[in-house]
């Protein structure tokens, strides 16, 4: 019984000594660049999709890709969500200036793939006391087998994206999910295989909504609260205080703990690390690599979360590169 206790116990204290992190979201660009400059979609009829759900999911799913707080492409025709707030419904003829023209710039259609759940059958073992002695222990037991279901829904389809203007084709990609559920007989019953779909098909497309527009994302970045260079206990508690007010959200009143606290220990690395996390957290990128920096030269060995900061400010850097080109 002392092993497991044991083990238990080391999940624990790993767990308690997990780093802390604050959490920034971040803009990150569409994968498919050439389907993102579009502003004005339309989204025909999939091949097997008779009912039309798949290109309604479609539509507001393509609706729903917001950009601070706007919605990023214009949706055109009788089934598609409002755009009023998108991008303009309408450009000008370069070769007739005064004349208004409308229409959408790409063309969404497909196919649909997979769109449907089935049941697996499988047995279990499962051990059963049938006699115990006066003190309640189990003296025998038998092994009987309980039938069990897995069921997996599946949706696969493959959208195109084209030009309307050049008729060329931007984009041709599957985008897949698998949702399972599983229950054996004395367990309950597995999800119902309609919401199993609903779920899959939903992940599927929203990740195609993500690969051709820009979307916000979730970023973890570290923070490191000792360095072993002499910090005071009242110090030490203010960093530790500061970890707390980040990891809830309140970074301002965590950054200024840590400022003031920098500005009474210039040693060792964490404080400066933690400097450069406040720089970074408001997109003052150069200061945070300053920060970063100073934090790598205190330190007496590499920091992985300090090289981590540094390939974290190349992606930002690279990737605001890339959005400036996609929302001109």
């Amino acid at each position: 019984m002392r092993t497991p206790a044991l083990f238990l116990c080391c999940l624990l204290v790993l767990s308690a000594c997990a780093a802390p992190v604050v959490k920034k979201q971040t803009l990150l660009p569409a994968p498919a660049a050439e389907v993102a400059r579009l502003t004005r979609l339309r989204v025909a009829a999939f091949e097997n999709d008779d009912a039309g759900q798949v290109r309604a999911a479609v539509e507001s799913a393509l609706a729903s890709a917001m950009v601070d707080g706007r919605p990023y492409f214009t949706l055109l025709g009788a089934s598609a969500p409002s755009g009023g707030l998108g991008k303009p419904m309408q450009w000008v003829d370069s070769k007739k200036p005064q004349t208004i023209r409308y229409g959408a710039e790409g063309l969404v259609q497909g196919n649909v793939d997979l769109n449907g759940w089935r049941d697996e059958y499988y047995a279990e073992d499962r051990s059963e006391c049938v006699v115990r002695d006066d003190k309640g222990r189990c003296v025998r037991t038998r092994e009987r087998h309980v039938q069990c279901v897995r069921r997996v829904a599946q949706f696969s389809f493959t959208p195109r994206v084209v030009a309307k203007d050049t008729g060329a084709v931007l984009l041709a990609q599957e985008f897949s999910e698998t949702m399972r559920s599983s229950a054996c007989r004395d367990k309950g019953s597995p999800a119902s295989g309609s919401s199993l779909l609903a779920e899959a098909r939903a992940r599927a497309i929203a990740r195609f909504r993500d690969h051709v527009a820009p979307h916000y994302a979730t970023l973890d970045i570290p923070l490191l609260t000792d360095d072993d260079s002499g910090m005071s206990p009242a110090l030490k508690a203010e960093v530790e205080r500061g970890a707390e007010l980040a990891k809830t959200g309140l970074t301002g009143k965590a950054c200024t703990l840590w400022r003031k606290a920098a500005s009474s220990h210039d040693a060792g690395f964490a404080l400066p690390y933690l400097s450069g996390v406040c720089a970074e957290l408001e997109d003052d990128l150069d200061r945070a690599e300053g920060f970063y920096a100073l934090a790598e030269q205190r330190a007496e060995n590499p920091v992985p979360e300090i090289s981590a900061a540094f390939a974290r400010l190349k992606d930002t850097r690279d990737n605001q590169d890339k959005l400036e080109r996609q929302l001109k």
